[in-house]
C-alpha cells in the first residue's frame, strides 16, 4: 500500500509540473506593435582617444626601385639595401629592355650589371 501513495504522489507531482510548464508557456513576449518612428538625434559624444601612429611614407611600400645610368662606363651594377633582395632587374637601352643576364654576389650583397650597351638598368628591391 505504501507502493501505491508513493506512486500517486509521483503522478501527482508530475501532473502539477506538467501543468506548470504549459502555463509557463504561454507568458511568452506576445506580439509587437509596429515601430515608432525615431526621435532627435542627440548631441555628439566626447572623442576618443587617439589611435597608435601610423607607418611612414617610406615605409608603406615593399617594393623600391633603383637605378643607375652609368652602365657606358662600369655596367651600372647596382645593388639593394641589406634589409632587402634584388627581385628583378632590367637592362634598358634605346628602345629596347631585357633582363639583366649578369646577376653575381658580391661580399654577401646579390649585384645586377648590364652590358655597355645599356642606357640605364632598373633594379626592384623587395623588403624581407
Amino acid at each position: 500500500m505504501r507502493r501505491q501513495a508513493m506512486h500517486r504522489f509521483r503522478m501527482g507531482t508530475l501532473i502539477a509540473l506538467a501543468g506548470a510548464a504549459i502555463a509557463l508557456a504561454g507568458c511568452g513576449e506576445g506580439s509587437r506593435g509596429p515601430q515608432g518612428e525615431p526621435g532627435p538625434q542627440g548631441p555628439a559624444g566626447p572623442a576618443g582617444p587617439a589611435g597608435p601612429a601610423g607607418k611612414d611614407g617610406a615605409s608603406i611600400s615593399s617594393i623600391r626601385t633603383v637605378s643607375s645610368t652609368s652602365c657606358s662606363a662600369n655596367g651600372c651594377p647596382t645593388a639593394c639595401e641589406a634589409n632587402e633582395t634584388l627581385v628583378s632587374a632590367l637592362c634598358v637601352g634605346n628602345g629596347s629592355a631585357r633582363f639583366s643576364d649578369n646577376i653575381s654576389v658580391e661580399g654577401g650583397v646579390m649585384t645586377a650589371r648590364c652590358g655597355p650597351s645599356s642606357v640605364r638598368i632598373e633594379v626592384s628591391c623587395a623588403r624581407k
